[in-house]
């Protein structure tokens, strides 16, 4: 239930964001830094997908909204296969969920995703949006629990494995050792 709400918060927040920017700068709206040269604000309709790939093609729409489509029934699946106990790896499945779903209503209606975050790096630029950001967070949590912190994560310390063999074959001698109580109450 939780995922849930974090889910609709997440794509409420990036649909109004959206809004609130286009309302207030329009569209397009020419570039305007507001944190150094860093972060700025430049609102504009992206019919491709990162960096306007696939823009110039009448077939890549319709294209980019089934592949979301497919992906967001994929992560469905994968979020309700995970064990409960994979906190982090299923945050960053609704994180990448939030995002695409945010993405998608904008192909949806507006025929493009609406980017309004103008971000400089000096040697490299780029414009994206909150859904864009949330996508991101998601796959470097997805990343980090695979590689250090999930049960069977590639670099886990093997301490930390060890401890929790041994603490399921505790429980397991546990649980044979009550089952043959039972089984020696019955006889």
């Amino acid at each position: 239930m939780v995922y849930a709400i974090v889910f609709v918060l997440l794509v409420l927040i990036d649909q109004i964001s959206k809004a609130v920017a286009f309302a207030v700068w329009g569209c397009p709206s020419g570039l305007s830094y507001f944190l150094g040269n860093f972060l700025g604000i430049d609102t504009l309709v992206n019919t491709g997908i990162s960096g306007g790939i696939g823009s110039d093609r009448p077939w890549a729409l319709p294209v980019f909204i089934a592949v979301t489509c497919v992906a967001l029934v994929a992560l469905l699946v994968v979020l309700v296969r995970l064990n409960k106990k994979r906190r982090l790896l299923r945050t960053s499945v609704v994180l990448i969920m939030a995002g695409a779903a945010g993405n998608l209503i904008d192909r949806c209606v507006t025929h493009g995703v609406r980017d309004f975050l103008h971000w400089n790096f000096g040697f490299w630029s780029f414009s994206n949006n909150f859904a864009d950001l949330v996508i991101t967070v998601g796959a470097v949590l997805f990343i980090v629990a695979i590689l250090f912190v999930d049960s069977d994560a590639l670099f886990r310390s093997h301490k930390k494995k060890e401890a929790e063999q041994a603490e399921v074959r505790e429980a397991a001698e546990e649980l044979a050792s009550a089952e043959g109580e039972k089984d020696g109450d019955k006889q």
